[in-house]
């Protein structure tokens, strides 16, 4: 979601003047915001494209910008269903992990991204499931 939200750029019309710094954005201007860029910025997070879980524990979370992680949008136009989509994500990930192990598929992982309204894996994200048995299955 921090790297590859599924919706890459938003965009707003202002319907007030907007102050930033030195610089007046007038009411009625067309803006874009970005959580794909914004997910990158490396004042947000130190080596954007390193893949660390960390920075999102119960220690770290409080660190981030609260606009620095927006990948349903932000304010009063976010996204009406993402707690339902965060709840679908974590139950279908965690019965898909619980009872298979994942790896990508040599000479196919490489991912190329394609931007239309929602971003998406040109090709696919191409995956080998191997059935975890029961002793896979404990963690620790």
């Amino acid at each position: 979601m921090r790297l590859c939200p599924s919706v890459p750029m938003v965009c707003r019309v202002l319907n007030e003047d907007i102050n930033l710094g030195k610089y007046t954005i007038p009411a009625g201007t067309n803006i874009c915001i970005s959580p794909f860029a914004t997910h990158r910025v490396e004042y947000l997070y130190p080596e954007p494209l390193k893949y660390d879980p960390d920075r999102f524990s119960a220690e770290n979370i409080s660190k981030i910008h609260p606009y620095g992680y927006i990948p349903f949008s932000a304010g009063p136009r976010n996204c009406i269903g993402y707690k339902f989509a965060l709840l679908e994500m974590k139950t279908a990930i965690s019965s898909i992990i619980r009872n298979y192990h994942l790896s990508l598929v040599p000479k196919k992982d490489e991912l190329n991204l394609s931007y239309r309204i929602t971003l998406r894996a040109k090709g696919g994200i191409w995956l080998k499931l191997t059935k975890r048995t029961k002793e896979m299955r404990t963690f620790g």
